[in-house]
């Protein structure tokens, strides 16, 4: 996942009772090994921290109530650094990370006839599939690391439609994750294994939208996810960040 870092998204969407959205852009991304997970969390100061192209597929069939979302997102991220409290250090040049994910969400819009008009609440549940894989250098040669992980989340946000011409939301999305690891060591092959764990997840995110037509609008958001895993004696955080822009066709 991603993290300290920006980027710009164009989205193109096809919007109404049922609708696409395809979406192309950039995120960071950030990871810091972890040595224990109890509190106090003692942990290394220092960060790998990358970015690279995201490219987002969504299809979205919704009415006044309820909406079912289907989202697909790949990720690439390059030229990372080792970024601590007091200087930053280049990587090598051939880390990078990858991300193959893959989300369902049902969601409702709840007590609009008890809130002010054009206020909503959002609550929804999320399932997620997730496939990441690493690869560093370093003294002792390249390692990589390859997760797949499923999730289930709980939804809960705020959408405002006071006005004709925009609209916002702030979304907050908590919950568990079961994951599959595989270690692989260019020098000491006998070290490589595969391990099971967990993690915890969160995501937080404000989007708005502004109509510039019957069917065009000005659309933005910020994303932020971060993700705390515990994998065997392997314990690590990583997370994304991500600030959008784009343009919205609404059939």
């Amino acid at each position: 996942m991603f993290a300290p870092g920006a980027s710009v998204l164009l989205t193109f969407a096809v919007l109404g009772q049922s609708g696409w959205t395809v979406a192309g852009g950039y995120e960071s991304f950030s990871y810091r090994d972890v040595a224990r997970s109890g509190p106090p969390a003692d942990a290394s100061p220092v960060e790998w921290t990358g970015e690279g192209p995201s490219l987002t597929a969504l299809y979205e069939r919704a009415n006044a109530r309820r909406a079912h979302r289907v989202l697909v997102d790949v990720a690439s991220a390059g030229s990372f650094d080792y970024a601590g409290p007091v200087r930053s250090a280049p990587a090598d040049s051939g880390d990078r990370a990858r991300r193959l994910e893959g989300r369902y969400e049902y969601r409702r819009y709840l007590f609009g006839r008890h809130l002010p008009r054009g206020l909503d609440a959002v609550g929804g549940v999320q399932g997620m599939l997730r496939h990441l894989s690493t690869s560093r250098g370093g003294i002792g040669g390249r390692h990589d690391a390859d997760a797949t992980s499923s999730a289930v989340t709980g939804l809960l946000g705020v959408r405002v439609r006071r006005w004709t011409r925009w609209s916002a939301e702030l979304a907050w999305i908590n919950g568990l994750a079961l994951l599959r690891e595989r270690d692989r060591y260019e020098v000491d092959l006998l070290a490589d294994a595969t391990m099971w764990g967990g993690a915890w997840l969160t995501d937080l995110s404000v989007s708005g939208t502004l109509r510039l037509a019957s069917r065009v609008a000005l659309t933005g958001s910020w994303l932020q996810t971060g993700e705390g895993h515990a994998v065997s004696h392997h314990n690590y955080v990583f997370g994304r960040q991500r600030f959008v822009l784009g343009v919205t066709y609404a059939r």
